[in-house]
């Protein structure tokens, strides 16, 4: 998961030490180069070892101007040797050159020849524009990326970095701005936590209505939940309250066998919300902790179905409502959310289908566009794969610390 996101952002952080060497490898080169001395007449064959004496050619020491490349760099210590078959004048005349050409550098990119550097407004612009370009692509919203960039720049702009690490110091600033903006999707009180509070007083049964797009997989994240709450103690009863697509009944009755709970089920056609009440009305005869509610799936244009969840909000009540969204639904998802919110409460997101999301842009996005928490990630279709939503998860998948 978030594969393609993780690689954008990557070369994008890469980019920056990327251009640094571009421009400063030629230079490098060029100061560098030794001509072939040619054999031909009149010249006598090179083959003196490294540090070898000639009773016609000055010598030049080990510390000579080419180590202000780097003093460590081995491939600069072979230059310098065959360079000893040189004569002095033509090593002079290129280290000034070489120095004016750093100078120029320096200027771009102020300390880079210090233990410490600043990035110039020339690398931040570049970097910025790659990559809100890379969000974009990766289904960021708008809104989120561009409150992004202008902070990320205010942060780089005042940032000093490690000369010989560059790369690391950009990437833990990457990773400062994500924080920001998806631990505004962290809940203040986790799912079950919650449940468990409202039981603690006294607030039994606890519903919980699932309610989302087509094919989002509501009653498979229905069934998760309830298996998750069994392993800890809470029971639940079903209620197949999607009396609109075709199967629906039958799939909830399947997971509600698959787990091990009663199921409260009408006829195909029938009032949803009479389903609900019905099964809430079963939940308290026999003292169970939670009724999850499962609901047709409808679209955010469908004013109809809209309206329909009102009604069912108005006569089960649940205490709890989750919006079921899937990651492959892009930016769009926000959108879907925001309308929703329109006619009914919203208490939380569960998103679905990570795992067959190699974008990934939207789990960053959602909580800020929206302003509701994350409870939960789907990574497959076992029970067990759902996964609390964290905040530090998606940030080293994306930038590895």
């Amino acid at each position: 998961m978030f594969d393609s996101l993780r690689k954008k952002i990557s070369n994008a952080i890469g980019s920056v030490v990327k251009r640094e060497i571009e421009e400063d490898q030629p230079q490098k080169d060029a100061s560098a180069a030794t001509p072939a001395r040619p054999s031909g007449e009149g010249h006598e064959p090179i083959s003196k070892t490294v540090g070898e004496e000639s009773e016609n050619e000055p010598i030049i020491e080990e510390k000579n101007v080419e180590e202000t490349v780097s003093e460590d760099n081995e491939d600069t210590k072979a230059e310098n040797a065959s360079a000893e078959n040189e004569s002095i004048e033509p090593l002079i005349g290129k280290a000034k050159k070489e120095e004016k050409m750093r100078l120029s550098l320096s200027t771009r990119l102020k300390g880079v020849f210090s233990k410490e550097v600043k990035l110039n407004e020339t690398d931040i612009d570049n970097f910025a524009e790659e990559l809100m370009l890379t969000l974009l692509q990766s289904d960021v919203s708008y809104e989120t990326t561009d409150k992004f960039i202008n902070s990320l720049r205010e942060t780089l702009k005042s940032s000093v970095f490690e000369s010989r690490n560059i790369r690391k110091g950009v990437s833990d600033c990457v990773r400062s701005e994500l924080s920001k903006i998806l631990y505004e999707g962290l809940p203040k009180e986790q799912l079950l936590k919650m449940v468990k509070s409202r039981l603690a007083n006294g607030m039994k049964p606890v519903s919980i209505m699932f309610l989302g797009p087509n094919g989002t997989g509501k009653t498979t994240t229905m069934a998760k939940i309830a298996y998750m709450f069994k392993k800890n103690g809470v029971s639940s009863v079903f209620s197949a309250s999607d009396t609109f697509r075709a199967a629906a009944i039958e799939q909830t009755s399947f997971h509600a066998a698959k787990i091990g709970m009663p199921v409260i089920k009408g006829s195909y056609g029938a009032d949803p919300a009479s389903v609900a009440f019905d099964a809430i009305e079963y939940a308290k005869a026999h003292s169970s902790d939670t009724v999850l509610i499962d609901t047709a799936g409808r679209q955010e244009t469908n004013k109809n179905l809209l309206n329909e969840i009102k009604k069912m909000e108005r006569v089960a009540k649940p205490d709890i409502t989750i919006y079921v969204g899937e990651s492959t639904a892009g930016n769009r998802i926000a959108e879907q959310v925001a309308e929703f919110l329109k006619y009914i409460k919203i208490d939380g997101i569960i998103l679905t289908k990570l795992d067959c999301d190699a974008k990934g842009g939207n789990a960053i996005s959602l909580a800020d566009v929206t302003g509701l928490p994350i409870f939960f990630f789907g990574t497959g279709e076992g029970y067990e794969e759902l996964m609390e939503f964290d905040p530090s998860f998606i940030i080293n998948s994306l930038v590895p610390n």
